[in-house]
C-alpha cells in the first residue's frame, strides 16, 4: 500500500509540474513576448524586449531562489503564497493593461497615459 501512495503522489507531483509549464508558457511566460510587439513602437522594440524578457527571467529566478524560505515557514499554505500573486497580477492586468487589438503603438500609450492621469497616486 506504501508504494501504491508513493506512486500516486509522484504522479500528481509531475502532473502538477506540466500543468504549471503549460500554464506559465500559456499566461505570465508569454507576456513579455507579446506585449512588447503592441506597446512599443519599432525603434524601441529590440530594448524594449530585452528589458521586459530579462525582467521575466529575473522573477523567475527569483522565484526560484526564494522558494525553499517560502516553503520553510508556510510549508502547507506554499503554493497559496504563489495564487496570491497570481491574483495580484491578474487584478493589475485587468484593470491597468489596455485592450491592444487594432490599435496603433501611439494610440495605446495615449490610452496608458490618460489611464495614469487617473489612477491613484499610491499605486505606481
Amino acid at each position: 500500500k506504501q508504494w501504491y501512495q508513493r506512486r500516486v503522489r509522484g504522479n500528481v507531483a509531475m502532473v502538477s509540474v506540466f500543468l504549471f509549464i503549460a500554464g506559465f508558457a500559456g499566461g505570465a511566460g508569454s507576456i513579455p513576448w507579446l506585449m512588447v510587439g503592441e506597446l512599443f513602437v519599432v525603434e524601441a522594440r529590440g530594448k524594449a524586449s530585452s528589458i521586459c524578457v530579462g525582467v521575466n527571467w529575473i522573477c523567475c529566478l527569483v522565484s526560484l531562489f526564494t522558494y525553499d524560505s517560502i516553503q520553510s515557514g508556510l510549508h502547507p499554505y506554499t503554493f497559496f503564497f504563489y495564487m496570491g500573486i497570481v491574483l495580484i497580477s491578474f487584478v493589475f492586468v485587468v484593470l491597468f493593461m489596455p485592450e491592444t487589438r487594432l490599435k496603433s503603438p501611439e494610440e495605446i500609450r495615449n490610452e496608458i497615459i490618460r489611464q495614469a492621469d487617473k489612477t491613484f497616486p499610491f499605486v505606481f
